[in-house]
């Protein structure tokens, strides 16, 4: 009887066993396993609203503005001022950032940024996000005075340390109406949505 019960808890036992070792070859380990990186949306961030010249700095990686009196450090990664889009990196900044503009593209499959096509910002009327309508990321309709995303661009950022991120502006008014009011509307304010990638390198997905 004894030896009964001894085999039925080694069959148990080797069972089990087995068991564990189908578990553990069919499901890979942590190390293995790719996590979707956060998709991050800034909110109504203001850009020079009071007309006042300055620009509204800004961090990827910490998705934070940054203050005014760290403008000439590598603290941050992109600034907003108007419709101006300047990038941390080039002869006349501090940092290595750079930026491409990708167009008919979208922003929830864009898996790898580019190898090639990358700018600088080499003067302040030679920017890597060119200024003007139809030039990067938006368009002007002088008739109802309404500046507009053009659908399926994504700017390629390469932050002030290296990094990269993909970013697509939403909206350049006030709580992003779907259809703004050119002459009504808060313009100057930004809502964008972005992905970063903090190890360095150009896969944003």
């Amino acid at each position: 009887m004894k030896s009964n019960t001894k085999r039925i808890l080694l069959f148990i036992s080797l069972a089990l066993t087995g068991l564990a070792c189908g578990e553990s070859n069919n499901n890979p380990s942590g190390s293995q396993m790719q996590t979707a990186l956060p998709v991050r949306t800034i909110r109504n961030l203001q850009a020079d609203t009071a007309n006042t010249g300055r620009f509204t700095f800004f961090s990827l990686r910490d998705s934070a503005i940054v203050p005014n009196s760290d403008s000439a450090t590598a603290r941050w990664d992109i600034a907003f001022r108007a419709t101006t889009i300047i990038i941390n990196g080039g002869p006349i900044r501090f940092g290595q950032g750079g930026a491409v503009v990708l167009t008919g593209t979208d922003f929830n499959t864009l898996e790898t940024l580019p190898e090639t096509g990358w700018r600088v910002d080499s003067s302040a009327t030679s920017l890597a996000i060119p200024v003007g309508s139809g030039r990067a990321w938006y368009n002007y309709n002088q008739q109802t005075n309404v500046i507009s995303p053009i659908p399926g661009v994504v700017l390629g950022i390469r932050t002030a340390d290296g990094r990269y991120a993909k970013l697509q502006i939403l909206s350049y008014y006030l709580n992003a109406p779907a259809n703004p009011d050119g002459f009504a509307d808060r313009a100057r304010v930004y809502t964008f949505r972005y992905v970063f990638q903090p190890n360095g390198s150009r896969t944003v997905k």
